[in-house]
């Protein structure tokens, strides 16, 4: 995410802070830092990026975090999670309306954006990278060999996108695994900002929070 936010924003006009938030109701809760900053050259914008845990703790993180983010003249907090293992796309709406019950909306508004069904759906649609990760990795290739076309075909409507991502990789005899480093690294990051946002709906979202927060 944070490539993204810098090639959005311009690298030198934002500072990221990266931290992971672990413990709660059964354990002590702890936050550390998972990246150190960058030095402060006097950039524009400040994003805190939070490792929540688990996709079923985003939620219950933005409410413990919610009024002190608040107090601290944050402007906004976007909450990503996946969608599944838990949920299938027809829990969709029911899942959306659970994540808005109990936001305060007295505090900065809160926005959140689902991975439909998981984040490995957002790479298989950016299919400018399957030739980075292997020249034998193409659009053509992987219709032949698994029926769906990333370039035409819309990828969140995949049941298991991590699944199918890994088979595509298999088509040159790479191995995906979470998190990979190899895909974020190859991924068409202007591709994804000025075209792929119109073919997922959530990526727009996502884009259009920070497009305005970047105004």
């Amino acid at each position: 995410m944070n490539a993204v936010i810098e090639a959005v924003a311009g690298a030198h006009n934002v500072l990221i802070e990266q931290m992971r938030i672990r413990g709660g109701s059964k354990a002590p809760r702890s936050m550390s830092q998972i990246q150190a900053l960058r030095p402060n050259t006097g950039q524009r914008y400040y994003v805190l990026l939070v490792d929540c845990g688990g996709d079923d703790l985003v939620k219950d993180r933005i409410l413990e975090e919610h009024e002190s983010l608040t107090r601290n003249n944050y402007t906004k907090i976007i909450g990503i999670r996946d969608v599944r293992p838990k949920f299938a796309h027809a829990d969709i709406p029911r899942l959306e309306a659970g994540l808005k019950k109990y936001v305060r909306t007295s505090l900065i508004p809160v926005q959140f954006v689902l991975q439909v069904m998981e984040i490995e759906a957002w790479f298989l649609a950016e299919f400018n990278h399957f030739p980075k990760i292997h020249p034998a990795i193409t659009s053509a290739a992987i219709q032949a060999a698994l029926g769906f076309d990333p370039e035409s075909d819309d990828m969140a409507l995949r049941v298991e996108p991590s699944d199918d991502l890994s088979a595509c990789y298999r088509l040159g005899g790479k191995t995906y695994t979470k998190p990979s480093v190899p895909t974020i690294t190859a991924l068409d990051l202007n591709y994804i900002y000025l075209d792929l946002q119109n073919r997922i709906p959530y990526l727009r979202i996502l884009f259009n929070s920070l497009d305005a927060f970047l105004a």
